[in-house]
């Protein structure tokens, strides 16, 4: 269904501007409808008195403002452009409308209450007086005491660097330039590949990088002198709260904003599609573990996401809305 959608206008378009087909094909004309006839009984049964939502879950709001329920949006990343909201909210005006209710111009996002994750300065700010900051919060997996022999390792003789593409995108990662550029710096590397990218499938590792299919990200990242990555949010995220400079080789989705944010702060260096050669790969490394031009920003950005609200702090923000 979402290639017939979309399928065929994806080719016609850049690479950027391919998010304007498909955050409202997939997530309001195809999952937003699913998602509204499951959510229906839970409503009706449960009774809230307010519900909380992802910033891509478009079912909930028309639900909650049907039965005169508060809501909340949580974001994951940069504010979306009023542009892209406009088709969103386009794509699920049959909620609204099933509902009872006139189209939200907005989907619903800045109905009641927009937790917006990153400081001043990153990204542009999202285009509403009910929008107010939140740190982001990011669980890996990692619990309990033990760390692996080598991960203590990691860094600590000389820069750390570590690659990720996340979860989904790992396929699609330019991983023989990557892993060749990584064997030419002085520094420890750590590639994480996920589950759907065999080792064995890019030959012998240089020397001074080592392979794995997953490893807890804050055991990486605390020790980190770099990241590369996807510039997907969570890794962005999480590197920039500690003020780690990174390299940016965006794939998809959100990420071409996330890498155009952390780049314009100057806490990165963001590398576009015709840049993605080894050469260039090894330039921007080298760059960055220099350092000087990158680092005092990627500090000041790391001060601006610790003295954003902890989540425990909005409890009263949320009890406000009943």
């Amino acid at each position: 269904m979402f290639a017939e959608r979309a399928g065929a206008q994806l080719p016609l378009l850049d690479v950027r501007e391919r998010r304007k087909v498909l955050l409202p094909v997939m997530f309001g004309e195809i999952t937003a409808p699913q998602m509204r006839d499951d959510l229906i009984a839970v409503f009706d049964e449960f009774h809230p008195d307010v519900v909380i939502h992802d910033l891509v879950e478009f079912a909930a709001a028309p639900l909650a403002a049907a039965r005169g329920i508060p809501h909340a949006t949580v974001s994951f990343g940069c504010a979306l452009s009023p542009a892209l909201i406009a088709l969103a909210a386009a794509s699920v005006a049959d909620l609204w409308t099933n509902e009872g209710l006139a189209p939200s111009p907005t989907a619903g996002l800045y109905d009641h209450l927009y937790l917006h994750p990153l400081p001043v300065g990153f990204g542009d700010a999202p285009g509403s007086d009910v929008a107010t900051s939140i740190q982001p919060m990011h669980f890996d997996g990692a619990h309990g005491p033990d760390v692996p022999p080598w991960v203590l390792d990691f860094g600590r003789d000389r820069p750390g660097v570590y690659v990720t593409f996340g979860t989904e995108m790992a396929q699609l990662a330019p991983w023989p330039a990557v892993i060749e550029a990584m064997g030419s710096i002085d520094a420890d590397v750590v590639v994480t590949l996920g589950s759907q990218v065999d080792p064995d499938s890019l030959g012998s590792a240089p020397r001074n990088v080592r392979l794995e299919r997953y490893v807890p990200q804050s055991l990486l990242l605390d020790r980190a002198s770099v990241v590369a990555s996807h510039a997907g949010s969570g890794t962005l995220f999480a590197a920039a709260a500690r003020g780690i400079l990174q390299l940016c080789i965006p794939i998809a989705a959100d990420q071409w904003e996330n890498a155009d944010a952390l780049r314009d702060a100057g806490a990165a260096i963001s590398i576009e599609l015709d840049q993605r050669s080894t050469d260039d790969i090894y330039t921007a490394m080298v760059s960055l573990l220099d350092g000087r031009q990158h680092k005092s920003a990627a500090l000041a950005l790391a001060d601006g996401f610790s003295a954003l609200p902890h989540p425990r702090d909005h409890v009263a923000t949320i009890e406000a809305l009943v």
